[in-house]
């Protein structure tokens, strides 16, 4: 695990670094806040980590939903921090701890620093990029974090509003609280 998180502040350095250059795209800072929908699959990566069944996707009724808030803030050319707020609902007692209890809650509450570095320049009609940090959360009354890593794409509508949809694999740090899983979103920006 040590590896993956020095190969991921690594990306996040080197990236910051390469785009780091003094322009006027570079010091317009530019913000937006966004609304996501949300859709958590567990049982994908451990069919894949399984050797014997057939590496498939899980369907989306067997995936949990729940919804985001985030904040986006441009922080060199073709590169964007964010910041998400996420609920998902989700059995982590039975589902992750291989165990049931009507005493635990069954929602999570998610916090997610990223780092976005984009493919074209901001005012692009379409954009595709790639994110990578770290997350951290509470499960039915543990704590837990996680590394994302994925892709996205985004449409561009006048330059203030924005429609993103992101894939991610998510590497449970805390495997004692969470698991691997893959994380789907869909979602609207808006200039401040």
């Amino acid at each position: 695990m040590k590896q993956k998180l020095t190969i991921l502040l690594s990306f996040m350095v080197l990236a910051t670094a390469s785009f780091a250059q003094n322009n006027k795209a570079a010091n317009t800072k530019t913000r937006f806040v966004g609304m996501h929908l949300n859709a958590m699959d567990v049982n994908t990566p451990q069919v894949w980590k399984d050797k014997s069944g057939p590496k498939t996707l899980a369907g989306l009724r067997e995936q949990d939903l729940g919804f985001s808030l985030s904040f986006w803030q441009t922080i060199a050319s073709q590169v964007d921090f964010s910041a998400k707020a996420t609920i998902m609902f989700h059995d982590y007692s039975a589902v992750d701890r291989k165990s049931y209890s009507s005493n635990y809650n069954q929602v999570g509450i998610e916090l997610e620093p990223t780092v976005n570095v984009s493919a074209f320049k901001a005012t692009s009609m379409y954009n595709a990029f790639v994110t990578t940090g770290l997350g951290f959360g509470s499960y039915s009354k543990k704590f837990g974090a996680y590394v994302p890593a994925g892709l996205g794409l985004s449409a561009n509508f006048s330059n203030s509003t924005r429609l993103l949809v992101q894939s991610q694999y998510r590497f449970s740090v805390t495997g004692n609280t969470l698991n691997d899983n893959i994380f789907y979103s869909i979602g609207i920006t808006q200039k401040m």
